[in-house]
């Protein structure tokens, strides 16, 4: 009996945004090389937010991807104390009985600034009766695009014949949506720090005469922009599959809220979450319609006008997504506060997401 012919699997990843929640995703991302082995590339990468910096350490790393992504989490992107590094062993036992108040504090630290992300703007401590007056944001991202620079080869982030990277941003004064696609465009570090321009946070970022704010206001999830790039890939091949893997930071499902902070949480939870639900719930109809179509076009006449009509066109393109991955959704999941970059918190997130990745990649 003759062995059926292994399909081919063409993958796209879609990193959601949730600053600090980003930890979680790198740890899904250490888990799918592991899987996958060190040669695997996915063929489309969509991102938002702090999930478009992942996506660039991802696709464009200077070195590694794995080991740049590790070094931006537990060393660039930490803010703790007393420990300098996020590798350095615990100052102290956690049975101190002032190491509650030092991990409270750890986890408030980034309001002052995250060196290798953002830095509090002097008139805000120096004149805070004024400032709002005079600024539309309170920090400058000036350190993340230095931490770009340092780890991103900017020419790697444009070879959409490996990788198809896409970002998204809104921009400020139309109230659209931009896809920044390395396919149609040449990505700069300013089309990533764009889409994690999250608004009053961080300033507006400027690209050529247009301004953008983080995309995740829109949609948080990118994965049509995932799915629209992923079915235009190899469409007359009969034997490939498509998977995507999405990363779920932000649960609809959580316990009641019991403080201000975890009201406050649970309120961005579901802004971000809640367009996400709505996009898996419209998956299976996608499917459907996609499978009603290719059995159409197997019974339409080979003559028939219908096939050269521009609609009829574009409706048969589209592809079915054979395999959708959620991570996130029934494991340890990522949890806590989107501005928590303590030491401990984003080795917690780390194990966390490479933990439920490890358990559901194939």
């Amino acid at each position: 009996m003759a062995k059926s012919k292994q399909k081919k699997v063409l993958t796209a990843l879609s990193l959601q945004g949730g600053g600090a929640l980003g930890a979680y995703e790198y740890g899904m991302l250490k888990a799918l090389y592991v899987k996958r082995g060190k040669t695997f590339r996915p063929r489309v990468v969509t991102g938002v937010s702090i999930g478009a910096i992942n996506a660039a350490f991802l696709v464009g790393a200077k070195g590694d991807p794995i080991e740049a992504l590790d070094t931006l989490w537990r060393e660039r992107l930490c803010v703790t104390w007393p420990a300098p590094s996020c590798t350095m062993p615990e100052a102290m036992s956690p049975a101190h009985p002032w190491m509650p108040f030092m991990d409270l504090t750890a986890q408030n630290l980034s309001v002052f600034g995250n060196p290798g992300m953002y830095s509090l703007k002097p008139e805000f401590y120096m004149l805070p009766w004024i400032a709002p007056m005079r600024n539309t944001s309170i920090y400058d991202t000036a350190a993340l695009k230095k931490t770009l620079e340092e780890f991103v080869d900017p020419r790697k982030l444009n070879r959409p014949d490996i990788t198809r990277i896409i970002v998204t941003a809104v921009n400020v004064e139309t109230g659209g949506q931009a896809r920044f696609d390395n396919a149609k465009a040449t990505l700069t570090f300013d089309h990533i720090i764009a889409s994690g321009s999250f608004p009053v946070t961080f300033p507006m970022t400027r690209i050529g005469e247009e301004y953008y704010w983080d995309g995740g206001i829109f949609f948080n999830m990118p994965v049509g922009a995932a799915v629209n790039a992923l079915e235009q890939i190899e469409t007359d091949n009969p034997d490939v599959e498509r998977e995507i893997i999405l990363v779920e930071l932000h649960r609809m499902q959580s316990r009641l809220p019991k403080t201000l902070q975890e009201a406050t949480e649970r309120f961005f939870n579901l802004i971000f979450s809640g367009k996400f639900a709505m996009d898996m719930k419209l998956k299976d109809k996608y499917d459907a319609f996609v499978d009603l179509m290719h059995e159409i076009d197997k019974t339409l006449p080979a003559g028939s006008p219908i096939r050269n009509h521009p609609g009829y066109r574009d409706l048969i393109r589209h592809r079915k997504m054979d395999r959708v991955i959620v991570v996130g959704e029934g494991g340890i999941g990522a949890v806590g506060s989107t501005g928590d970059f303590s030491r401990k918190t984003l080795n917690q997130r780390i194990d966390a997401g490479f933990s439920d990745a490890m358990s559901l990649l194939g």
